[in-house]
C-alpha cells in the first residue's frame, strides 16, 4: 500500500524523512527518480536523513513501478517520493488503486523544475508551467486524494477539486 506519493523537488529532507514518515507511520521510503540512480553521493545523503526504523529504497521510475506492482509491496506501508509531476503521473496512472494520497510539497522553486519562465504560483511553495498543469489535471482525474500540503500541520489545498477531480 502506498500511503502517500509525494511530489517534492528536494526529494528526501527533514519534512519528508522525519515529519511525514512519522505521521504516516510508514515502514519504507521509496525514492523514484532516474537521475538519482546515477548519483551515489545524493543517494547516500538521502539515506542518512531517513530514520533507522524505516527502510530506504532508491530506484529509477521503471524499477520503482516493478517493485510497487509486486503483490508483496501491498503488505508494506510505503511512502513514495518523486521529483516532478511527470513521474508522479506515470506512477499514479499505473497504480492508482494502491495510492491513498498524492501530495505536493515543494515544486518549481529550484532550477531542476524551472522549465518555463511563465511559471505561476498555484500553492505555497508550488510554481508550475503549462506542461506541469497538463500532468496535474491528469492526476486530478485519478482516484487518490490529491492536494498540496507542505507539512502535516499546514493548511492543504485540494488539487483534485481545483483541477478536474471530484
Amino acid at each position: 500500500m502506498i500511503k502517500m506519493l509525494r511530489i517534492d523537488e528536494r526529494l528526501i529532507h527533514g519534512q519528508v524523512a522525519v515529519v511525514w514518515s512519522k505521521v504516516l507511520k510508514i515502514s519504507h521510503i521509496l525514492v523514484a527518480n532516474d537521475a538519482v540512480m546515477n548519483n551515489e553521493t545524493q543517494q547516500m545523503t538521502m539515506k542518512m536523513a531517513v530514520p533507522d526504523n524505516i527502510k530506504f529504497i532508491c530506484r529509477n521510475i521503471k524499477d520503482s513501478l516493478s517493485i510497487l506492482s509486486d503483490p508483496r509491496a501491498s503488505k508494506l506501508e510505503m511512502f513514495v517520493v518523486v521529483q516532478n509531476f511527470k513521474d508522479a503521473r506515470e506512477i499514479a496512472e499505473k497504480l492508482e488503486d494502491q495510492i491513498d494520497l498524492i501530495n505536493v510539497g515543494n515544486y518549481g522553486l529550484l532550477p531542476v523544475n524551472q522549465h518555463d519562465k511563465s511559471q505561476k504560483k498555484i500553492a505555497a511553495a508550488v510554481q508550475v508551467d503549462e506542461d506541469d498543469l497538463i500532468d496535474i489535471k491528469a492526476i486530478a482525474k485519478l482516484k487518490p486524494e490529491f492536494k498540496a500540503q507542505l507539512t502535516p500541520d499546514a493548511q492543504d489545498k485540494n488539487f483534485k477539486k481545483i483541477y478536474g477531480g471530484d
